[in-house]
């Protein structure tokens, strides 16, 4: 089973090809590798045009203007050619066994998975969640760690807690559930919007007990600069309009 990552890129360059590395090293070989640049002004399209000469499994898209993430997140995964795409945000690290973990669990049939991952610093080194390094034998009190998601807590609370560089869909669900553009993709929900309109429509988001990515902690990072204010009335209005169409 091929598994199409799909890793939305901008101004991204310090962190990018340890991403698009990562993904090169899985141990599920049957794989490709989609950098959708969107609109780069870094050193983004000439690390890309060298890494598509060196591995044919890179395709390299490009915008020409900044559209955002959750467009740019759509373009790739309308390009892709696997039965799985999986997530990958261009900071974060896909660990080696994700790629076989996620395509024997579709497998066995699915639609939509997510698994654990663990915070990760600038460096690379394990932070804990208080935010301190941890040691190369401490990876546990990095975890984030998942759990078998509940649509009615979810809907309570207005948040799912599923890292999104761990999650993998099928090309179907992409097309059922594009991401949001406008507000979703200022203020980082467009990932939590299309998961909770998935479970509302009674998809089931499948879990994994495994760590399967590690998430890069950047102070640039939207969700650390966000107003917890705007978000917060963003899912209301957001959870309004889904519940009045059922």
């Amino acid at each position: 089973m091929k598994v199409s990552f799909c890793i939305p890129s901008y101004n991204s360059a310090a962190w990018l090809s340890q991403a698009v590395q990562s993904c090169l090293e899985q141990t599920h070989k049957d794989i490709e590798v989609i950098v959708v640049d969107d609109g780069s002004t870094d050193s983004t399209p000439d690390y890309m045009v060298w890494q598509i000469k060196e591995d044919k499994r890179v395709v390299y898209l490009r915008n020409e203007k900044n559209l955002g993430r959750s467009a740019s997140r759509n373009i790739g995964n309308a390009k892709a050619t696997g039965e799985v795409i999986a997530v990958l945000d261009a900071d974060d690290l896909a660990l080696p066994n994700r790629a076989k973990i996620t395509s024997e669990r579709f497998g066995k049939g699915c639609e939509f998975l997510y698994g654990s991952a663990v915070r990760i610093d600038p460096c690379g080194r394990y932070l804990n969640e208080q935010g301190y390094i941890c040691g190369p034998n401490e990876m546990v009190r990095a975890e984030i760690r998942a759990d078998v998601f509940n649509k009615e807590k979810a809907l309570e609370r207005m948040e799912n807690r599923i890292v999104h560089s761990t999650v993998a869909y099928t090309p179907s669900f992409a097309k059922r559930f594009p991401y949001r553009d406008g507000e979703a993709n200022r203020l980082g929900t467009d990932d939590w919007s299309q998961q909770i309109e998935a479970a509302i429509s009674g998809v089931k988001l499948d879990f994994v007990p495994n760590v399967l990515s590690a998430y890069r902690i950047l102070d640039s990072g939207v969700s650390q600069n966000r107003k917890a204010e705007e978000v917060a009335a963003y899912k209301k209005a957001f959870l309004e309009g889904l519940t009045a169409k059922v």
